[in-house]
């Protein structure tokens, strides 16, 4: 793909300036942009696209911000949750395919698959989570109950009580309820109380609901997240309402466009970012290309990130 992109880039008389990043830049009165490389050379615009990342490179929302436009404080998004709960940390790998996570006593909550890592939760269930809940969740420095419902299809007391009628001399912790996986349901039942050589027909009252409690209103205490620089994508950056989308161009500055990560764009899948940053940044080149018959725009951006779907 990249080839690709520099045949035509070449095919259509672009220059690159790599290894050369842009510092500064300053809008003249004649309306052109003048740009302070790192190099510490000027060059003389008459279109300036920023296409620079996120929170990772902040020198795009610098130049920004310098040029009149209001930024949105980045912060992480689509980031696992670390949780030290020993039962869980006991169960890397593990996956159930649909569990409803919520944050209490916020609007937080999202439903999906959940996979169980070596240093807490993530799956898209978790990763939906993190990205609507971005900012607050930086506000509580990642530090939050999460509570999860692994059965919110399932009426649990009745699917309890079938059980203690249907299986009364069956093993409670081997007898796992589908589609909890077996190991998750062997560590729910430990964590109710419920000793091994319990049968279903003498399970108590209050093991039960302890159980019941487990797999509706299980809370996990989390302290922390994906470590720095792991995340998918950032929310924040040049706000929205100061941005043409027709077209990616400034409504503050004539000839100033914007693409990708910068912007205050961020998705609930790596996928939608991506979809973002391209479709933003084939507007915004059309944009230019289409006003600037014989003109020499610029283009600053970083180097390509890694992302890696999960």
């Amino acid at each position: 793909m990249i080839d690709c992109l520099l045949h035509e880039a070449r095919a259509a008389g672009v220059q690159l300036l790599a290894r050369n990043g842009i510092e500064q830049a300053r809008k003249l009165e004649s309306g052109d942009f003048e740009l302070t490389l790192s190099d510490r050379s000027t060059t003389v615009c008459d279109r300036l696209l920023l296409a620079t990342g996120g929170s990772r490179a902040p020198t795009g929302a610098e130049i920004a911000q310098s040029l009149g436009h209001t930024i949105l404080p980045p912060v992480p998004s689509l980031f696992s949750l670390h949780v030290e709960t020993p039962w869980l940390r006991s169960l890397p790998g593990v996956a159930a395919a649909d569990v409803e996570v919520s944050v209490p006593e916020t609007k937080l909550r999202e439903r999906g698959p959940l996979l169980i890592t070596h240093n807490g939760v993530s799956g898209p269930a978790v990763l939906r989570l993190s990205a609507w809940g971005a900012r607050e969740l930086a506000q509580w420095d990642y530090k939050f109950p999460l509570r999860l419902n692994w059965m919110p299809d399932i009426d649990v007391a009745s699917e309890l009580q079938l059980r203690r009628n249907t299986q009364p001399k069956k093993h409670v912790v081997n007898s796992p309820i589908a589609p909890l996986p077996a190991r998750l349901w062997e560590q729910l039942v430990s964590a109710a109380g419920i000793p091994d050589e319990t049968l279903w027909t003498n399970l108590t009252r209050a093991h039960s609901l302890n159980l019941q409690v487990l797999l509706t209103r299980c809370e996990l205490p989390v302290d922390g997240k994906t470590l720095n620089k792991d995340e998918f994508v950032t929310c924040g950056g040049v706000n929205l309402r100061e941005v043409n989308f027709k077209t990616m161009e400034s409504r503050l500055v004539p000839h100033l466009y914007f693409a990708g990560e910068l912007l205050d764009i961020d998705g609930i899948t790596g996928g939608f970012n991506f979809q973002a940053a391209w479709t933003t940044g084939w507007i915004a080149g059309r944009a230019m290309g289409l006003g600037s018959a014989g003109a020499s725009p610029a283009v600053f951006g970083a180097p390509p990130k890694t992302f890696r779907e999960r």
